[in-house]
């Protein structure tokens, strides 16, 4: 501060001050970060299990004697066996399915997925598509499939089992997968009767 008679003169630094700007700079990252965080966690897609499951070709029921429990495949007397459930959007946006990522064993590596818009159960009869969209709480139909032909045989009493599908997702642009457990898993047994199905 200079002084000169009768006069007072002050003197300022033009400079910004760079430590506050630096933490507003800091703050207002960190609360987008927060913020991004926060929609992605209550965005994030939530796939459950719908309310329709039930075998198909080459599948029967299997039971405890109170329930049933799961979807058996007994050897191989169809060349393509098929089972139909129906998935649902828990979460709080859109998303659409793709089908599956088949992320598997060789043997059960020719899964197939179709869909038809909400839960038509076993006689439904829309037009089978490749994808589908879910709205919060919409259910979709799954037609699933594997093609049995040209597969290795089983080794005696031996088994497998698909108890979950690894569905290929979108939302907001944004790609990624969603493992959906069956509550009724799919197992394959071998059989000891002559397979239905003409090895390759």
């Amino acid at each position: 501060m200079d002084t000169t008679e009768g006069s007072t003169t002050t003197v300022t630094d033009p400079r910004p001050r760079p430590k506050r700007r630096r933490r507003v700079v800091i703050a207002a990252v960190v609360l987008v970060a927060v913020a991004g965080a926060a929609f992605v966690r209550w965005g994030n897609p939530r796939m459950g299990e719908g309310s329709v499951i039930g075998p198909g070709e080459g599948m029967s029921w299997a039971d405890d004697g109170v329930t049933t429990t799961r979807m058996v495949v007994r050897g191989r007397h169809a060349a393509t066996v098929t089972a139909t459930f129906s998935v649902r959007n828990d979460g709080h946006l859109p998303f659409t399915v793709h089908g599956l990522d088949v992320d598997t064993v060789e043997w059960l590596s020719r899964q197939q997925v179709t869909f038809a818009p909400g839960s038509k159960g076993f006689t439904g009869s829309a037009t089978a598509l490749k994808q589908v969209t879910l709205a919060p709480d919409e259910e979709a139909t799954v037609q699933w499939s594997l093609t049995m032909t040209c597969r290795p045989a089983m080794a005696e009493n031996s088994f497998m089992t698909i108890d979950f599908l690894r569905f290929r997702l979108s939302w907001l642009g944004i790609g990624t997968t969603r493992d959906l457990p069956l509550e009724r898993p799919i197992t394959f047994t071998s059989d000891n009767e002559v397979p239905g199905v003409p090895a390759c």
